[in-house]
């Protein structure tokens, strides 16, 4: 099945996004079709999927990291506080989640919230965004 939007689409919804800006980015996404996606922090590829369960993969991000099996809520919050404070980019963002257990996010479009899972698919941490 395929879905109503491109990964060209989702480039251009995502250009110019900061912290402040990522509920636009959100809606912009839902404007194209976009339902949620998730994000795999071990390579950074993220999956889009739309209101149908049709879904779109992208490619990597960054090489590789290794994603500890054992979660740390703790460690997941005190990340995602450094990162909204904008002490750390979405690379160093991501190390630390994998350090701490995080296996997905998932972003909503609908509800605007963010979740983080672990690798067992665990919620560790749900924020609205």
């Amino acid at each position: 099945m395929r879905t109503p939007f491109t990964l060209e689409d989702i480039a251009r919804a995502h250009n110019g996004v900061t912290r402040g800006t990522v509920r636009k980015y959100l809606a912009d996404l839902r404007d194209i079709g976009v339902r949620s996606y998730t994000t795999h922090v071990s390579d950074g590829h993220s999956v889009y999927f739309d209101s149908g369960g049709a879904s779109l993969s992208s490619d990597p991000v960054h090489e590789p990291y290794a994603v500890s099996d054992t979660a740390d809520r703790d460690a997941v919050q005190q990340a995602l506080e450094a990162h909204s404070r904008g002490e750390t980019d979405y690379f160093a963002f991501s190390k630390q989640l994998a350090v701490a257990g995080t296996s997905t996010w998932v972003m909503d479009t609908v509800t605007m919230t963010c979740t983080f899972y672990s690798k067992a698919g665990e919620p560790l941490l749900a924020n609205d965004v």
